[in-house]
């Protein structure tokens, strides 16, 4: 009984990390989503000096990854959870304190993103937390330059999580794009364990 609880306490956490067992979480989705983030950074097609937001940073991984091949690059980071800011800041204190990166606090439901701001903007396994997800991406539409490019990862972890689950996310996440005037919509898949991933790209 009480690993039962615990494993639902972990599994809770992902989509607000907090407290110790937050932080356990934290460091999961920092082992389990490297190659997922690796595979969604390099598909941004990032170029010099861009200005970038990532949606949902966790600990960090991605925008560490992201820095370390393209260094002259800005990096914005919204995340819910407090906790996830604190390991993320740890990771990137060099690149805070030379003010590549600015994290925040904050919830992406509620958040309005500053206007024609960001010429990239990653999700990485967020996308399915976003409670309405039809008005963040038009939040996020207008928070995009003209010809601004965005990349939503997900890869399913339910239970119930396959192929057929992974190919739902990517028709969805195309229909959803569509229905918020991106275009250039593309859809890729890869096999990442423990589960096939997905990738979808826009341009504004």
């Amino acid at each position: 009984m009480e690993e039962t609880i615990l494993f639902e306490s972990i599994k809770d956490n992902f989509k607000e990390p907090h407290g110790i067992i937050g932080k356990i979480a934290g460091k999961i989705m920092d082992m389990e989503n490297r190659e997922l983030n690796e595979w969604a950074v390099n598909l941004l097609n990032i170029k010099p000096g861009e200005r970038i937001l990532e949606i949902g940073y966790g600990p960090g991984y991605g925008i560490a990854y992201l820095l370390n091949h393209h260094e002259e690059a800005v990096v914005d980071g919204i995340d819910v959870s407090e906790d996830m800011k604190e390991l993320a800041s740890k990771k990137l204190k060099d690149e805070i304190a030379e003010q590549k990166v600015n994290l925040i606090v904050g919830d992406i439901n509620q958040r309005r993103l500053p206007s024609n701001r960001y010429n990239k903007i990653l999700s990485v396994n967020n996308y399915t937390l976003w409670d309405k997800q039809l008005d963040i991406l038009n939040n996020i539409y207008r928070a995009m330059v003209k010809e601004g490019r965005i990349v939503i990862t997900m890869q399913p972890r339910q239970e119930d999580a396959d192929r057929g689950r992974t190919k739902e996310f990517g028709e969805q996440i195309q229909r959803d794009l569509q229905s918020c005037s991106f275009r250039q919509i593309e859809c890729s898949y890869k096999e990442i364990a423990p589960e096939l991933a997905v990738t979808v790209t826009a341009v504004k």
